[in-house]
């Protein structure tokens, strides 16, 4: 039985030595159980998730290559150290083995020794009952895990990450306090010093970046450096003034983050009431007078604005995040890696652009200064496209991706046949009075050659691919594409994705356009190798 192994820890486990994390444990004993049983186990079958929540499913990459190879049927037996492992939803968890069962596949518990079954009703109740006690194990830990958090602020311990201006000091197994980081310190007055005296978020941003001073940990996959945005996080976090507060917000899961999210986990707010707030002179960094002062300007500012918008002598900027074609970060800066943002008219008379956010929300960070109309760049990358990464010869080198290597079962059976005839010819030489010792090391090795063919031979054979049927909707699908990406912008932001990876573009000096961008062949052909298998008058313009 060729067969797969599962293992999931939800705790990071970086530090730990390889050998030692439970991820490794838990394949060790599913390698253990799999020998004992004569099965066959293939080290590309081995799927494990360190360090992810067992309530997660969808953003789970191991889990989700295990689902995905299972429908391929790429193994017939999964195991796994326990139930839990395969996750702590029971809901979800009871889906994902019903999904397995349709698919052919036995799951074992290699803890117990027995498989997980759902066949008839005595089999499914204790499986249910024991997704729904690991579901309730992992609300519990939540819910302890939160009161333990409670004690720790409430004794004066960090109960977070890092903070610009503090270092975090380990007190103890499990516990850390704060301490000033003078130097941190020194930029945080500074900020609130710039803004009492009437300074700008982005005035003040493009000071600190013109000098190099560090900022804060930078967003994943962002240019680092100082932004308005920065800055205003600064200046309205209490910490600076001594006020300690804990549980803001908390991790939500599934129907917690209300019910029109797709997500699977993210953070919601706690009401104001149920935060928890402690006075901590000692972690002060800005004095009252001077937080005072920084007060009354920036709510002066805020009223002085919101004053010229109610009487139309001010105008509020529109948001075009996500809502063009190449914005949404699709468009890279090829000088500091930032995305291009939508700006609607930016300049008096100009027309509405494309521009690096890095320079306009981090001031000094960025020199580019492009600013690529948006009708104009829209219409160069979708020419480009519909002509390179959706044309004739890029079709041809789709089709080349396609296996269309022989079915090899005929000669693998073949190979097996003459093997047995050997055999049998050369036990009979034993009978016939030839020394058993010559003969059996060869024996040996034509069984040992004869056991690998029958596992081969034993793997699911998928259907050749017709390559004509696939040419002909793959044909198809490209002239609808192409269609849509010049009739709905919002639909061909979301299939420009699915051909093309981020886009770094170039104005040239003849008014020309210079693009490089990685193009993702695999995701063009997703969905169409099914095609082959179609029922008998299938029509390719027929495949939505």
């Amino acid at each position: 039985m060729i067969t797969a192994v599962y293992s999931r820890k939800s705790t990071d486990q970086s530090d730990v030595a390889s050998d030692a994390k439970s991820v490794t444990r838990q394949v060790d004993g599913a390698r253990a159980f799999i020998a004992a049983k004569g099965w066959t186990l293939d080290e590309a079958h081995i799927y494990t998730d360190d360090g992810v929540s067992g309530a997660l499913f969808v953003t789970r990459p191991g889990y989700q290559r295990m689902m995905r190879d299972a429908e391929a049927g790429a193994f017939e037996a999964l195991v796994i150290y326990d139930l839990d492992r395969l996750g702590r939803d029971g809901h979800k968890t009871m889906t994902a083995l019903h999904d397995l069962a349709d698919l052919g596949i036995a799951v074992w518990d290699s803890s117990t020794g027995r498989q997980i079954a759902l066949d008839t009703f005595e089999n499914r109740l204790p499986t249910i009952l024991k997704a729904e006690f690991d579901q309730q194990y992992k609300d519990q830990i939540r819910k302890v895990t939160t009161d333990a958090m409670y004690r720790k602020h409430e004794q004066g311990y960090v109960t977070g990450g890092k903070v610009f201006g503090y270092d975090n000091e380990r007190i103890g197994k499990g516990h850390a306090e704060r301490r000033i980081n003078e130097a941190e310190a020194a930029i945080v007055r500074e900020i609130y010093e710039r803004a009492a005296s009437g300074d700008g978020n982005r005035q003040i941003a493009a000071l600190l970046n013109k000098r190099g001073v560090p900022s804060p940990r930078a967003q994943q996959g962002r240019p680092s450096g100082w932004s308005a945005s920065t800055i205003r996080a600064v200046l309205e976090r209490p910490l600076y003034r001594g006020e300690v507060i804990y549980g803001r917000t908390k991790k939500a899961y599934g129907r917690e983050l209300g019910k029109r999210s797709t997500r699977e986990k993210g953070m919601i707010a706690v009401p104001e009431e149920r935060w928890l707030r402690r006075d901590d002179p000692a972690l002060r960094i800005v004095d009252e007078d001077l937080a005072r002062r920084v007060d009354a300007r920036r709510l002066d500012r805020r009223t002085r604005y919101q004053a010229s918008v109610a009487n139309g002598s001010g105008r509020v900027p529109e948001r075009a995040h996500g809502k063009y074609l190449l914005s949404g970060g699709l468009l890279i800066c090829p000088t500091c890696g930032g995305h291009f943002e939508a700006r609607i008219a930016p300049w008096k008379g100009q027309a509405n652009v494309y521009i690096c956010s890095t320079r306009r929300r981090k001031p000094g960070c960025c020199t580019n200064t492009l600013a690529l109309p948006i009708a104009e760049t829209d219409e160069d990358v979708l020419g480009i496209v519909e002509g390179e990464a959706l044309g004739t010869r890029y079709l041809e080198e789709l089709l080349a991706l396609v296996d269309t290597t022989p079915d090899q079962t005929a000669s693998l059976e073949a190979e097996r046949a003459r093997l047995q005839t050997a055999i049998t010819n050369l036990v009979e030489s034993v009978a016939k009075g030839m020394p058993a010792e010559a003969i059996g090391p060869v024996v040996r090795a034509h069984q040992a050659e004869v056991a690998r063919l029958d596992v081969e031979l034993r793997r699911p054979r998928t259907e050749r691919p017709n390559i004509e049927q696939l040419r002909a909707a793959l044909e198809q699908r490209v002239t609808s594409w192409k269609a849509i990406l010049r009739g709905e912008p919002k639909v061909a932001r979301l299939l420009l994705r699915k051909v093309v990876g981020p886009l770094t573009l170039w104005d040239q000096p003849d008014g020309g356009a210079r693009w490089e961008a990685p193009i993702q062949a695999d995701n063009l052909l997703d969905g169409l190798v099914h095609l082959v298998a179609s029922p008998p008058g299938f029509e390719p313009g027929s495949w939505p």
